[in-house]
């Protein structure tokens, strides 16, 4: 029988430090430009598990064990993110004061109980809250089935998507095999330097971020009204969408397809209230920085955030009457112009030069945007205790008001999708009331936790062969 609430209560809180601590490590690590943009707050990515048939003792006991060795790897993660007190720019003291271990029970439900597709109701419960000057988080929650849920708890200041989800990778490998195979880059301030003399254009740059402070959300009424929903996007969905956004001469990613979708229902979900709307896509630019002058095997092993987001405003009526395909161009036009490396070269001057904020008044920085949407994560789930059933990121509270869809592979690498999303009612109504269904409900037994797998699932016979984006 669904569970109405999942109440999570926390056993033990534990802080563990790294077991061999690099020699000569810098005791504070500065942040980046790019990470500043961003700012210090918290982020989770969820994993949630069946049973494993080893036991759920045995499994906490082996996540305790393994956990100072890849703190070692992983050393920032073991310190504290703190304020130089003469520029009130946040730093990272890497003091080895250890990372937090959470053990945590949800034993009043099942995982098939649960109503994943009012993601407020079931993974909004999950994730802990935990100290904001702690860079890591890692945190096991056990529920009625035995299956469990393992939470990675971070500070949005040291990663971006793609830091998260390779910290996950390195961990499954390091349970695995007893070890790393790749070392991180964790110097940060030597990668982007601002050039001299600085070369963006202020104006415009200024005009598309606004400070962002934890206590003056501007929306704040509208962030109230929010509501949180997951959905399943089948793999013949996604190819489906894909064919209708092509054409002869242009092929659509399968990001664009999706985007071109929902950006027909925003249309429609705001016709009459506006006469435009806003799409925005999280862009990595970590493959078209110039190799030149940044290097290539050091990107790829860089946890911080290099990030940016493309957005694009249109016309409700020119949105609603163009065809799915002129849609997703438009789309693959917005992420091309910041798909650059001077995009991200323009920030880093950008950020160097309002750093007084920081001093002033304090805040972040923030990207305005009527709907975020889009990051791919490619994660190694199984850490020696089965493959999970589900993969999310997860924020709270909403950022501005905005409504947001992140979409994720399905852990069993079918081709499906899983999207986690932050929306406005009308639009989640608009999105439920699609007579093309794409985005169909995540339930317990489509995300593979019930008694059995309808058609749709996620948990289908794996096709673990590579998909073009």
């Amino acid at each position: 029988m669904p569970v109405d609430r999942l109440d999570v209560v926390v056993a033990s809180r534990t802080l563990v430090p790294a077991s061999h601590p690099p020699p000569g490590f810098p005791a504070v690590l500065q942040v980046s430009n790019l990470d500043l943009i961003f700012g210090s707050f918290h982020v989770y990515f969820i994993a949630v598990y069946p049973t494993p048939a080893a036991g759920f003792p045995a499994m906490a006991a082996a996540v305790r064990a393994a956990l100072p060795a890849f703190l070692s790897h992983f050393f920032p993660f073991a310190g504290r993110v703190v304020t130089d007190p003469s520029t009130g720019v946040p730093e990272i003291a890497c003091t080895n004061a250890g990372a937090e271990l959470v053990l945590a029970d949800a034993s009043a439900a099942a995982l098939a109980e649960l109503p994943f597709a009012d993601a407020a109701r079931s993974l909004g419960a999950i994730p802990v809250p935990f100290a904001h000057d702690l860079a890591l988080s890692l945190q096991l929650v056990r529920f009625a089935c035995g299956g469990f849920a393992l939470s990675w708890g971070c500070n949005h200041l040291l990663v971006d998507g793609h830091g998260a989800t390779a910290m996950c990778n390195a961990w499954a490998e390091l349970l695995r095999t007893g070890g790393v195979s790749w070392e991180p880059h964790h110097e940060r301030g030597s990668l982007f330097r601002p050039r001299s003399p600085p070369r963006f254009d202020p104006s415009a740059l200024d005009a598309e971020f606004t400070r962002y402070a934890p206590g003056e959300l501007p929306n704040a009424l509208l962030t109230a009204t929010l509501v949180r929903r997951n959905y399943v996007v089948s793999a013949a969905d996604v190819a489906r969408l894909r064919a209708a956004a092509s054409t002869p001469t242009r092929r659509a990613t399968r990001i664009e397809a999706l985007s071109a979708h929902l950006w027909k229902l925003l249309a429609a979900a705001v016709d009459g209230c506006d006469t435009h709307c806003r799409m925005a896509w999280p862009v990595d630019g970590r493959a078209r920085l110039d190799p030149a002058k940044y290097d290539k095997d050091a990107l790829s092993r860089y946890l911080g955030n290099v990030v940016t987001y493309a957005s694009r405003e249109a016309a409700v009526e020119a949105v609603s009457s163009a065809t799915l395909a002129e849609v997703a161009a438009m789309a693959g036009a917005a992420i091309a112009e910041v798909y650059r490396s001077e995009r991200f070269e323009e920030l880093v001057d950008w950020m160097e030069a309002r750093k007084g904020v920081f001093r002033e008044e304090g805040g972040k920085w923030t990207e305005t945007e009527m709907l975020s949407a889009f990051v791919s994560f490619r994660v190694e789930g199984d850490f020696g205790f089965g493959r999970p059933r589900l993969m999310v990121p997860w924020l709270r509270p909403g950022r501005n008001g905005s409504a947001a869809m992140v979409v994720t592979r399905s852990p069993g690498e079918d081709g499906a999708w899983v999207v986690s999303a932050r929306l406005w009612p009308k639009l989640a109504d608009a999105v439920e009331a699609d007579p093309e269904a794409v985005l169909k409900p995540a339930t317990a037994a489509r995300l593979g936790f019930g008694s059995r797998d309808p058609p749709g699932s996620v948990v289908q016979q794996q096709d673990t062969s590579p998909t073009p984006a």
